[in-house]
């Protein structure tokens, strides 16, 4: 087993599905950070429109497996947030589409995964950690990493 093997038996081993959650969704939001400053010059160099163009999917995959997640008959989140997940979900789809057209606005996909990170990370109160949320098809994404 390689160490990184092991770094990520460990961290699915130990992290909750909201910490894996959080994080993933903050490594595809600093590519999204990346991809909005590389988006003014992608149209002449092939470099920076592949950067843009790969972190807008990941962000649409990284979407896509909430959206599934959200349907899976264990996930215990209420239904109204199952409902509003998808809706989101929904919606980065077709703004990715946009964006993908050279239209579109990268802020906004950045503002709504800031503010699903914000409900995602846990208190600092030990007292006050979230329980684990049944789920977690996120980590499979990390597996691919």
């Amino acid at each position: 087993m390689s160490g990184i093997d092991a770094y990520k038996k460990t961290i699915n081993q130990t992290a909750t599905s909201r910490d894996t959650e959080y994080r993933l969704l903050a490594q595809v939001t600093s590519e999204l950070m990346k991809a909005i400053d590389n988006k003014k010059g992608a149209a002449n160099d092939p470099s920076k429109m592949a950067q843009v163009a790969s972190a807008l999917n990941w962000n649409k995959q990284v979407w896509d497996v909430f959206v599934e997640d959200c349907g899976t008959a264990g996930n215990q989140l209420p239904r109204d947030l199952r409902a509003a997940i998808v809706s989101l979900g929904i919606w980065v789809t077709k703004e990715t589409a946009i964006a993908l057209e050279g239209e579109g606005d990268l802020d906004s996909l950045v503002a709504v995964n800031r503010d699903i990170m914000k409900g995602l990370k846990p208190s600092q109160a030990p007292d006050s950690q979230p329980a684990p949320r049944p789920g977690g098809s996120v980590s499979s994404i990390l597996d691919q990493a």
